[in-house]
């Protein structure tokens, strides 16, 4: 079996390095990431941050999907079936697409445990400011367990820090788990019990 990491922009992420994480398996990651690392793919579907990565030119030397490739920047489409789903989603279903049997799914918070805006990115170009209210997940949350049901065969993780909102509706999925982000370091530090 294969692993994969895929990343949202949830604050829980920040309690790992990436770097350290690159050495055990590919890295799936969306939007302004790219800011700071460089991950195996990039997902963007929001059209101004999309356009800001490709007019970068980070797309003609690194792998990156949007909805809306413009030509000649290197970047790549999103398969007709998923275009309507988001950034994260979307890095989860390119993860699923190159054949990964058990995926990480680290900084999808989800929502927040304090009323504020949970993202690395907050009060940065193209994001809402920290004292903002949560984005609805709602979608995010619809978008992972179709997923999972979809390729029932893989192992679907959610790794959970303090910051992760609870999702009571990922339990209905036999092959979407939970693990606490100390659970989670202890095993990547071992590099046991990954797969």
């Amino acid at each position: 079996m294969s692993v994969a990491f895929v990343l949202g922009n949830g604050k829980s992420r920040l309690a790992l390095d990436l770097n350290e994480l690159n050495e055990v398996g590919p890295i799936y990651a969306c939007n302004a990431i790219y800011r700071t690392f460089t991950p195996d793919c990039l997902v963007a579907t929001d059209p101004a941050i999309a356009r800001a990565i490709q007019e970068s030119g980070y797309a003609k030397t690194n792998r990156f999907h949007t909805r809306r490739p413009i030509e000649g920047t290197g970047a790549k489409g999103l398969p007709k079936n998923y275009r309507g789903f988001s950034s994260g989603p979307n890095a989860v279903a390119q993860a699923c697409m190159d054949g990964y049997h058990a995926m990480y799914l680290i900084g999808f918070d989800l929502g927040t445990t304090d009323g504020q805006f949970n993202n690395v990115f907050a009060d940065t170009e193209f994001y809402k400011k920290i004292t903002d209210p949560p984005t609805f997940s709602g979608n995010w949350i619809k978008q992972i367990k179709q997923l999972a049901e979809e390729y029932s065969n893989r192992r679907f993780v959610r790794v959970e820090g303090p910051e992760s909102a609870f999702v009571p509706g990922f339990r209905d999925v036999a092959n979407l788990q939970t693990m606490p982000m100390d659970r989670f370091q202890e095993r990547l530090n071992s590099r046991k019990g990954l797969l």
